[in-house]
């Protein structure tokens, strides 16, 4: 955006060093008109920069374009899923998806050997790293040839998506076994007052702003047209978008603590009656975070009302739920992996791993799977 200003400055200089040299009247009026105009809309795009910079704190130049609206589009029962076909290559990294929408491979509905698929958020999905990188395509490489693990990971998704991805899509691909890896994009949802039992106060509109579904993600990042639109916006002529609707009150106490926990527990069981109900064996997978890498608020664009201190030990309580509820269903609950010894390292930002990581956390899990899932 600071090249696209640069030129632009650089126009008007051309446009005043014209108006200069030309003698000829009808030039010089018609110049004169062209300076002043772009000399006001440059003043205005300039005060529009300050008023945001004031208003959000960051300056609007510095807000990159969303890439995830190239990957994903809206969903009306899960917020968004993979856009079919999708490929983007960005900062070295590339994501590719199928035609049926999912990363990596293609597939077909119909299976000719064992099928594992994984359902997750973006941990899953493997955000940060390369179609070749993920978890879940390690993980395929591992168990070949008796076995095939496909990606429905999708960023953003919590037990809320993933139970409607697992009554709704799951079932037409027919797996022998389900690897459910979740808990902290519910965790995000703590600590708001008067929660809905569906997250859908906040969760669902926070992630299409993240994702970049609204149209302030599809305009120029000129800061004139951002400032328009929300003047247009105070005074009723032009609809606010559904992030901009949100109004969180936070509520930190033991009952809300207790409450999410709940829900959390609820969801994870009805995942599981469900999986079973299709005869997928399932493996529950803890997350997991390290102290060093989310320091300094860097998990607080994605959850917050919850302090980085509180994070670690809340997220442990999401995966004591996970052994609960693994212990009380009789399925499998991948405990190895809270034992591997995490570094900071290990993420590329934080909550993502690095492919390094990746295939340490896809070597836990093979062993798990050759140890309790698959037959011989």
């Amino acid at each position: 955006m600071l090249k696209i200003y640069f030129w632009i400055i650089t126009g008007w200089f051309i446009l005043l060093f014209l108006f200069i040299i030309f003698r000829k009247r009808k030039v010089r009026k018609l110049l004169l008109y062209l300076v002043l105009i772009s000399f006001s809309l440059i003043l205005l795009e300039a005060l529009s920069l300050i008023a945001l910079k004031i208003n959000t704190g960051y300056w609007l130049f510095t807000e990159l374009h969303n890439p995830n609206a190239e990957l994903f589009k809206p969903n009306p029962y899960m917020v968004s899923e993979p856009i079919p076909g999708a490929c983007l290559h960005i900062r070295g990294i590339t994501y590719t998806h199928n035609s049926l929408g999912f990363r990596n491979k293609e597939f077909k509905k119909g299976k000719n050997k064992f099928r594992i698929i994984a359902i997750g958020g973006s941990t899953t999905y493997g955000t940060g790293v390369s179609d070749h990188q993920t978890w879940p395509y390690y993980l395929d490489s591992l168990l070949e040839p008796k076995a095939e693990v496909l990606n429905f990971g999708v960023s953003g998704h919590s037990t809320v998506e993933h139970l409607a991805q697992s009554f709704l899509i799951v079932p037409d691909y027919h797996p022998d076994a389900v690897i459910l890896l979740c808990g902290l994009n519910d965790l995000r949802n703590c600590f708001i007052k008067n929660v809905r039992s569906d997250y859908t106060d906040f969760h669902p509109y926070n992630l299409e702003a993240v994702l970049g579904f609204h149209q302030f993600n599809k305009l120029p990042r000129f800061a004139l047209i951002r400032v328009s639109i929300l003047l247009l916006q105070k005074i009723g002529y032009y609809p606010y978008f559904n992030f901009q609707k949100v109004h969180i009150e936070e509520e930190h106490s033991i009952a809300n603590d207790q409450y999410m926990l709940g829900l959390y527990r609820r969801n994870l069981c009805s995942l599981v009656n469900q999986l079973k109900f299709i005869g997928a064996e399932i493996v529950l997978v803890p997350q997991v975070l390290h102290p060093e890498a989310v320091k300094g608020g860097g998990l607080k664009w994605w959850i917050p009302y919850v302090k980085d201190n509180e994070l670690i030990p809340l997220l442990d309580k999401y995966n004591e739920v996970g052994k609960e509820v693994a212990d009380s269903m009789k399925v499998i609950f991948a405990s190895d992996v809270l034992n591997a010894g995490w570094k900071a390292t290990d993420f590329t930002d934080p909550s993502h791993f690095t492919p390094e990581a990746n295939l340490k956390f896809a070597g836990i899990l093979e062993n798990c799977i050759r140890k309790n899932i698959l037959p011989n």
